[in-house]
């Protein structure tokens, strides 16, 4: 997954967590943050595109 798809992932997640708690719908809030999360652990990923960040990762 790419930086931007984790991006997208952050922003689902963050819109079901709003509406879970607007509704009062908790599974739909956990689901939200389980789905920022993610989105947030793939753009924290090393790029593919960029070796430096993979080399400064392992410093």
């Amino acid at each position: 997954m790419s930086k931007t798809k984790g991006l997208g992932q952050r922003i689902a997640g963050k819109t079901k967590q709003a509406i879970g708690e607007i509704v009062g719908d908790q599974d739909l809030h956990e689901e939200g943050r389980e789905q920022a999360g993610h989105g947030r652990d793939e753009q924290s990923k090393p790029s593919e595109l960029n070796p430096s960040k993979k080399l400064n990762q392992l410093t």
